[in-house]
């Protein structure tokens, strides 16, 4: 167990029924979060969605814009644009993407052919997915987890974020919040502010903020922030995922991500991308 700070909140049996300790064990078994995004792809809804990718001065060199819906029966899903606006340096002149960034949101939200969807966590490897992809569901959904295939550079042990090494890095905070108008416990993980800057470089995790719905549990909102550098790899991103309810049912309504990332043998790429799912059909 690390060190937790309360902020201005109570934490006991007594009082909420469950300790310190479990919250902690709540919140690195949380499923909930990742469950909300197998109904992003279980149930249909529409989508809006927008990509910039910027140059190193921060200049717009391109755009991508789409707009469609996302079908599913249950069993398979698919997507249909309805409109696709671009403008600049997005795609090559046969069509394929110039950066991996736009191509890595596809495989994530617009996959280019049916794919197999299903209420079910399991374990077991979705042999349609690439190792980033896979890499990017462990670090996204398992909080405090260094089980990552890929851990080039050192980066799989800096995203054990609850470890007993990891600890004197960060402060672990609870505390109490409102987000549309439901009662939230909040729970950080963030880099402790008087860090040497030796020891900052060892925290690729920068902040984590979580909402927990006091009357299920579940993630109503989380953000990240990922800093990184060694010879192998430069990043600085920031992700938010706002959460909600339709029919009972808990989905991701907005995603936004801003970042930059350089890897060897690549071209570096700065990004901004925003997308919004509404009209979900769920019965």
């Amino acid at each position: 167990m690390p060190v937790i700070f309360l902020d201005d909140v109570v934490i006991s049996e007594e009082n909420n029924g469950f300790s310190v300790e479990d919250f902690i064990g709540y919140v690195k078994k949380d499923t909930t979060f990742y469950m909300g995004f197998k109904h992003l792809r279980f149930y249909s809804h529409n989508y809006e969605s927008e990509l910039n990718i910027f140059d190193k001065k921060g200049k717009t060199i391109g755009t991508l814009k789409k707009v469609g819906a996302h079908y599913s029966d249950g069993n398979k899903a698919w997507i249909v644009n309805d409109t696709i606006i671009d403008n600049g340096k997005i795609f090559k002149r046969n069509g394929n993407y110039k950066f991996y960034t736009p191509k890595a949101f596809d495989e994530v939200f617009f996959p280019s052919d049916s794919i197999d969807v299903s209420l079910r966590i399991s374990e077991d490897k979705n042999k349609d997915d690439s190792q980033n992809m896979r890499d990017a569901k462990t670090v996204g959904f398992s909080i405090g987890t260094d089980r990552v295939e890929q851990s080039k550079g050192g980066v799989s042990k800096k995203l054990a974020i609850f470890d007993i090494q990891m600890q004197q890095y960060y402060d672990y905070i609870i505390g109490e919040t409102t987000y549309k108008e439901k009662e939230c416990y909040s729970f950080s993980i963030r880099a402790k502010e008087d860090l040497s800057e030796k020891n900052k470089k060892k925290t690729l995790i920068r902040n984590i903020v979580s909402f927990f719905d006091k009357e299920n549990f579940k993630v109503i909102y989380r953000e990240y922030k990922f800093v990184y550098s060694n010879w192998f790899l430069d990043l600085d991103m920031d992700i938010t995922v706002n959460m909600d309810y339709v029919n009972g049912k808990h989905i991701p309504t907005d995603i936004y991500y801003k970042g930059f990332w350089d890897v060897i043998f690549f071209k570096p790429e700065r990004a901004e991308f925003r997308l919004k799912n509404s009209d979900y059909k769920v019965n």
